[in-house]
């Protein structure tokens, strides 16, 4: 049966008005494997897959200052009846205020990255701040109100704020002073060695990695016991607070793990996701009927190599099955290629695709669904590196969340912001490239198996194609449901399937797709630059010359020896 929805003349009446956006969200789980990459998929209640795509927000997190003041009010109150803080242009992240919503809801996100600062968490050894856990369940709540999941990210970068070359300290060349970023609270921060950044690169300071190796080693805080317990405690706060709670999607164990002493390629199976799964197998001992996802990345010089670094089954760390893999992909923008591109005035040479075909094979190697939980460029190179990543995505039919939501300036460049809107805030100006590619047609949730999916961002047509049982007209719980921003226009058309189409609201759609049982096509205009959804279109990346961080500093640091180390050269954060 064909049903045809005009996006040009009036919604489609009708039956039944759609559920609440909240009502959208329940428990996600890893699923079976399926797709052209074959792999494990994330799954609702109802049996649909799930795509998570949206934005990283990082206005809950503790960046440094000068005074080490916290940039923003923990207290949800200061955020009560639409009230929004005075932005602090000084660091990296926007005030996450609920006017923000509003301005997501059209671009048809699924999913925020939420990142959070384990400093605000446990800004005590052994005491968990209430007032902070209140803070992001207000946040956590905006988001369920517009259908959007969270993901709660214990973020860091450099491990702390509290990390920073104090007064007093000399720094010789080729070493470097260097300021604090975010991460640790200041009891977990401890070194020995001094904070000096060896050709300004935050993540190749000997205090930094000793930090790091703190961890992995499971030294002893100042109350005797040890930082992984006190990490696992932390992160078993969250679940405990939120576990009952569906529009948490899971739970990102760190952002950006770094090596410490260990030689990276011994990292991860050595230190890494045994830590991962010492986190995992605490919180669901401690939480009962946990059923929430994990989000587990690689270690952060992976961001340089775009290279394969899973190799083991997620079994052998963990029993727990909810585990999504969360690798950061910047190729082009932060790989090697582009560090020596930027010190020689030459283009990148890394594939486009290089990036998703590792983590791919790392995501089969670990029997786990994949997930991006980075990827992004400055906006200037939107027409190529961003359209190239959500390309592929499609193709290879996984989830992300580009960095950044909004942004004062890159914390390493200040002439960049990467955020979808630009300072100054308020109403927002929003980057019309970032709205482009961004807010973008896709599947939300997914009945049966998608086989395959397209998108054209220049014209907002796309095709959907996917095999599934009968799926009773009305029964929109259990129906694909797609998102289609403005400015798609045309006449949406479907085989196989019955289509009642939405206003979502700011000029976006939605629709429920009612399979009848079998193969359904469901479409929007004509996918000529692409031959139909299974197609793969040819991307290249422009020379980052321009753009790229860290100059002839990455070249040195690749010769001292840790190609991880330009990590903090290079872009933003993140």
């Amino acid at each position: 049966m064909l049903l045809a929805a005009p996006f040009t003349a009036a919604v489609r009446a009708a039956p039944a008005p759609p559920p609440a956006p909240d009502r959208l969200l329940s428990f996600l789980h890893a699923g079976p494997a399926s797709g052209p990459s074959h792999l494990a998929q994330i799954v609702d209640e109802g049996g649909r897959e799930v795509l998570l795509k949206g934005v990283n927000v990082d206005g809950l997190t503790d960046y440094f200052r000068t005074d080490l003041r916290t940039p923003y009010p923990v207290d949800p109150a200061a955020y009560a009846n639409g009230a929004c803080p005075r932005d602090d242009p000084s660091v990296e992240g926007v005030v996450f205020c609920s006017l923000d919503l509003p301005q997501m809801r059209p671009l048809g996100y699924s999913a925020v990255r939420l990142d959070l600062s384990w400093s605000l968490l446990e800004p005590r050894a052994g005491a968990i701040d209430a007032g902070y856990l209140d803070r992001v369940a207000q946040a956590v709540g905006w988001l369920k109100q517009q259908g959007i999941y969270s993901i709660l990210d214990m973020h860091q970068d450099a491990w702390s704020k509290y990390v920073f070359t104090s007064g007093g300290t000399s720094c010789p060349p080729p070493l470097s002073s260097i300021r604090g970023f975010d991460g640790a609270p200041q009891w977990a921060s401890t070194h020995a060695l001094p904070a000096c950044a060896l050709f300004g690169v935050r993540e190749f300071d000997a205090a930094v990695q000793e930090d790091f190796q703190r961890l992995w080693s499971d030294a002893p805080a100042p109350d005797g016991v040890g930082l992984q317990e006190h990490f696992a405690s932390a992160v078993t706060a969250l679940a405990r607070r939120f576990h009952n709670e569906p529009a948490v999607a899971g739970y990102e164990i760190i952002n950006e793990p770094s090596p410490g002493y260990l030689p990276v390629t011994a990292m991860d199976p050595a230190e890494l996701f045994p830590f991962y799964g010492k986190v995992v197998n605490t919180v669901t001992a401690a939480v009962p009927r946990f059923r929430q996802l994990f989000f587990v990345e690689p270690d952060a010089a992976r961001n340089l190599t775009d290279a394969r670094t899973e190799f083991t089954p997620w079994s052998v760390y963990s029993s727990y099955p909810n585990v999504v893999y969360a690798p950061h992909i910047y190729t082009g923008v932060f790989t090697i290629d582009a560090e020596l591109a930027g010190a020689a005035h030459t283009p990148t040479f890394f594939p486009p695709e290089n990036g998703y075909r590792s983590a791919v094979g790392d995501a089969q190697a670990l029997g786990l669904p994949l997930w991006v939980g980075e990827y992004g460029n400055p906006p200037s190179q939107d027409d190529t590196v961003l359209r190239a990543h959500y390309q592929l995505q499609d193709q290879h039919q996984v989830g992300g969340t580009l960095w950044l939501w909004k942004e004062n300036a890159n914390d390493v460049n200040a002439a960049q912001a990467w955020g979808v809107y630009q300072p100054p805030f308020g109403a927002g100006t929003p980057v019309p490239t970032r709205i482009k590619y961004t807010g973008r047609a896709f599947p939300l949730f997914t009945a049966g198996h998608l086989t395959g999916f397209a998108y054209q961002p220049d014209s907002g047509a796309f095709d959907l194609r996917a095999t599934s049982a009968r799926v009773a007209p009305g029964d929109q719980a259990h129906a694909t449901l797609l998102v289609i921003p403005p400015p798609s226009v045309g006449e949406m058309k479907a085989e196989g399937a019955e289509v009642e189409v939405f206003d979502r609201g700011g000029g976006a759609r939605e629709a429920y797709v009612y399979p009848e049982g079998g193969d359904y096509h469901v479409h929007l205009g004509v996918m000529a630059a692409t031959g139909g959804a299974a197609a793969t279109v040819p991307v290249s990346l422009p020379s980052t010359a321009a753009s790229a961080t860290a100059g002839s500093g990455a070249v040195a640091v690749l010769a001292a020896g840790w190609c991880g180390a330009a990590l903090g050269r290079r872009r933003r954060r993140g």
